[in-house]
């Protein structure tokens, strides 16, 4: 009998698997062959060893501990996705929110917003800066039109109207005209932040 064949056959002598003809042939052999007899004799020991040994039970809070040390040395990977997709959510609804609330807000009649009126002219939905005569600040006009024939130191913006120059007009700041109702959400947006930083 081979070494590798008797090693099986220790495991089902072992175990008390072999029939009554394999037994005795096991038992003839093992009688002459002291390979075979240290090799019973080291798996019966260990077997001995294994079925008195007690069950040790792991202490309280080891799995837990296990797992915080697997994830310190392979901390799981986090998708990036997720909280993009739900800010992304929030900001849509926060701009639809803001853009409601400036256009329940926003005025429909003529408005003018300015640092002071002196030499404006006013009449008819429209703001003149007439010509020859200097402005020194901001104009913004609301559902009106802006028509600067002198000079402005200052940013001129119409909200749903036109900003005009004539012909040796100056303007030494911004000129926006805000139509849309995006660029709207835009203009009060920077109105707000710029008042917060001020």
């Amino acid at each position: 009998m081979s070494s590798q064949h008797m090693n099986d056959q220790i495991h089902q002598y072992l175990d008390e698997e072999l029939s009554g003809p394999q037994r005795e042939e096991f038992e003839a052999h093992i009688a002459t062959c002291a390979e075979c007899q240290g090799e019973l004799k080291a798996m019966g020991g260990a077997i001995q060893l294994l079925t008195k040994a007690e069950w040790v039970k792991a202490p309280a809070g080891f799995t837990e501990n296990l797992m915080a040390q697997l994830n310190t040395m392979h901390p799981p990977k986090r998708n990036w996705r997720v909280p993009i997709m739900k800010y992304t959510g929030v900001a849509a609804a926060v701009l639809l929110v803001f853009g409601l609330g400036v256009s329940l807000t926003a005025p429909s009649k003529f408005a003018l917003q300015a640092d002071n009126t002196q030499g404006l002219v006013v009449a008819d939905n429209k703001v003149i800066v007439p010509a020859g005569t200097e402005y020194n600040g901001d104009i913004t006009i609301e559902n009106g039109d802006v028509e600067v024939r002198g000079k402005v130191n200052g940013n001129v913006t119409a909200l749903n109207g036109k900003v005009y120059r004539t012909a040796g007009a100056d303007i030494s700041g911004e000129t926006e005209e805000v139509d849309q109702a995006m660029e709207k959400i835009v203009f009060y947006a920077k109105r707000v932040w710029n008042g917060l930083v001020q």
